[in-house]
């Protein structure tokens, strides 16, 4: 069956030309549904002018060369997700889409957008290009093969985790476990599945799958030498076992990722596990141990530039030394925090939100009057980029605050905004079901 009505839709679409304009003295919007949806068949005269209409000219190729395209976009495909080479994807997409492929044969043209579609994850492409082949996606759903259906399932779930909304993700993701051991399904793709499986299972706070699917693509990826995807694995199984408070777990898995990370000269995960060991020693009350760690991981940070990264660490200093009281200390390393942050009317929502961070602490142990304006400020950014952890941790930090200057109508305002984000993450609606 052809693919050409799925055609006419999408380009339609990406030319935001209503149904009723393009039908426009061709054939009736009822009939041009019906093509679009590849429920009729229509007359080659209709095909040629509503292609002429939308100023696009389809090549007929043959079924050999059609599949060829596919074959070599499944390479693709495949380096892509493991190598995680973005400049090599968009060099490669760039060669592959000097000529705009139009796919007849309808599994063909299925293929192409589900390939496509992660590619365009991988790169974080704008918003527009990703919203275009997902609406592509939503509509021919149905139609997919078995295979096809793994795949788009993949897809959507990992849509929906770079969106933050895990729990569809997640949901999305569990509907393609009845088609993870199908025949036509790779071994480096099933990894890659348990891979995504994993860390979606580690947002919904499900830790124990995490760690499962985890477990089961890190086989894969050390019985392939794929190192920087197995320290990826230990590292969420670590992770996973910290917040289950199986300490001991935790440190052994980051010591295998830091002992990948030294063999194999990935000197850019080596900040990260340090950054993980010293966060585990924090959990546990070793204040000394975790910024001893903490501090390692600032060193190996600079060498690689990641300002993103290098606040993480220093924020968590901040927190270590906040805990202890050692106000010189906190106040110290606030400055040093502040001195790599440029907030402006171009900076990214992490510059801001570090900022916000680094300010509530630096306010807070300099006993300035400035805390309360800067902790409502900061609970706003944080609700307006839907951080829910950061609300809550700040808005009980403010009700305290008014609670101590005997502001108690502001406080419980405050401690009923963080119930509300403790109700939400518990997925529920009542307190009589906590």
């Amino acid at each position: 069956m052809s693919s050409i009505g799925h055609i006419i839709k999408s380009e339609r679409i990406n030319q935001s030309m209503k149904q009723n304009t393009l039908a426009k003295g061709i054939c009736s919007t009822s009939y041009l549904s019906k093509i679009e949806n590849n429920t009729t068949v229509p007359s080659d005269e209709v095909i040629r002018l509503l292609l002429k209409r939308l100023k696009i000219e389809i090549d007929q190729v043959s079924s050999e060369e059609e599949n060829k395209v596919i074959a070599l976009l499944f390479e693709l495909y495949e380096t892509g997700i493991l190598s995680r080479d973005k400049n090599l994807i968009r060099t490669s997409l760039k060669e592959f889409t000097k000529r705009k492929h139009y796919f007849l044969q309808l599994n063909n043209f299925y293929s192409y957008h589900l390939f496509m579609f992660r590619l365009q994850l991988i790169l974080n492409e704008e918003e527009d290009n990703l919203q275009t082949t997902y609406n592509v996606l939503v509509k021919i759903k149905d139609d997919l093969d078995d295979k096809q259906k793994f795949v788009m399932n993949l897809n959507l779930g990992l849509y929906y985790y770079l969106d933050g909304n895990y729990q569809k993700a997640l949901n999305q993701l569990e509907k393609s476990l009845k088609f993870v051991n199908k025949e036509t399904n790779e071994e480096w793709e099933i990894a890659d599945y348990y891979n995504v499986l994993s860390l979606t299972y580690f947002k919904c706070n499900e830790f124990f799958n995490a760690i499962n699917y985890a477990s089961k693509s890190l086989v894969y990826y050390k019985d392939n030498l794929l190192f920087e995807r197995a320290i990826d694995n230990f590292i969420v199984i670590g992770i996973s076992h910290k917040r289950m408070r199986k300490y001991e777990e935790a440190e052994k898995n980051y010591n295998f990722a830091g002992k990948l990370a030294i063999d194999y000269k990935l000197i850019h995960y080596e900040g990260v596990i340090y950054q993980n060991l010293g966060s585990l020693h924090a959990i546990q009350g070793s204040h000394e141990k975790a910024i001893e760690f903490y501090e390692r991981s600032l060193r190996s940070k600079e060498k690689i530039c990641n300002t993103e990264r290098y606040l993480i660490t220093i924020l968590s200093i901040i927190k270590e030394y906040s805990k202890q009281a050692d106000h010189e200390q906190v106040l110290n390393w606030c400055q040093k925090g502040l001195e790599r942050i440029e907030v402006g009317k171009n900076s990214s929502n992490e510059n801001i939100s570090y900022y916000f961070h680094i300010e509530i602490y630096r306010t807070f142990h300099s006993l300035s009057e400035e805390l309360e304006l800067v902790l409502k400020e900061a609970i706003h950014h944080f609700e307006n980029i839907q951080d829910d952890r950061h609300v809550q941790k700040y808005s009980i930090l403010l009700a305290n605050y008014y609670f101590k200057q005997n502001k108690f109508k502001a406080a419980g305002l405050y401690y009923q905004k963080s119930n509300q984000i403790l109700f939400k993450e518990k997925f529920i609606n009542k307190w009589e079901d906590l």
